[in-house]
């Protein structure tokens, strides 16, 4: 099976922490995928407002690129969720897929709905195959209290196991708490100089993150791992982490190759 990693544009920049701990735990576990050479924007958010057709003839030009194999793998809860929208839209209007192909075809590529899956990360690394991979690989014991934050994009409007997280942080030995939040809205891209509206939803976030005597807040998304860290810098907040940054510290992993500050 031919798996290919798309790590959108927040890998560049926002996000390139994320993006570096993923690579190293491809590498680090031994997992066969390749990069999606010549991927572009899946659209983010502001492209759908404004301009859908646009939006979907970007992602659906990924899931092109990437029907060369079976898998498209995203860390991204936003690339995920563009993603599998265009499937969707793609799959039931013909018509509109007539349109995104004609586009696609001014560059020799055509998309057919349902030929690649498209994964999370968390999914992917759920497979029986990664997850025999990453138990071979655990360092120790560490009892660091977590609570799973996965947001608003990743939990709905696709089916998406909210458990998953949970599943592979405890079995890494960390404490996982229980988290009534764990799918609420951060605020995303609503304005975030000043937002009162981000700041109220981002602070209950918080709060119960703190209440709940959790150590980390852990995330799958650029934009509210943003969010909770400028909302979140009172002193005695939980800290924002990506899982796989807490996947690869329980490896034994340096900060350096996980994107986190320290040696």
């Amino acid at each position: 099976m031919r798996a290919f990693y798309y790590p959108g544009c927040s890998s560049e920049h926002l996000a390139r922490d994320l993006h570096l701990s993923v690579e190293t735990l491809f590498s680090v576990l031994g997992i066969e995928i390749e990069n999606l050479e010549d991927w572009n924007c899946c659209g983010a958010r502001e492209i759908h407002d404004y301009q859908d057709l646009l939006g979907l003839s970007l992602a659906a030009r990924n899931l092109a690129l990437a029907e060369k194999g079976d898998l498209l793998v995203t860390a991204c809860s936003l690339c995920f969720f563009n993603l599998k929208r265009a499937e969707k839209i793609l799959r039931e209007d013909q018509d509109l897929l007539q349109k995104i192909n004609t586009i696609l075809g001014e560059a020799d590529l055509s998309y057919h709905p349902g030929k690649v899956h498209i994964l999370h990360l968390l999914e992917f690394l759920s497979i029986k195959e990664n997850f025999s991979r990453l138990l071979k690989q655990i360092k120790g014991e560490d009892k660091t209290s977590v609570v799973p934050y996965y947001g608003c994009f990743l939990s709905r409007p696709f089916p998406f196991d909210l458990s998953t997280m949970e599943k592979i942080l405890r079995i890494l030995g960390y404490e996982v708490k229980p988290f009534t939040l764990k799918s609420h809205c951060c605020g995303g891209h609503l304005p975030r100089t000043n937002s009162p509206t981000i700041q109220e939803l981002c602070g209950r976030i918080l709060l119960e993150a703190e209440m709940r005597g959790a150590d980390f807040i852990a995330v799958t998304c650029p934009v509210c791992k943003l969010n909770l860290e400028i909302y979140g810098f009172r002193e005695g907040l939980p800290r924002i982490i990506y899982f796989t940054q807490l996947i690869g510290l329980r490896l034994g992993l340096p900060n350096s190759l996980l994107g986190l500050p320290g040696e």
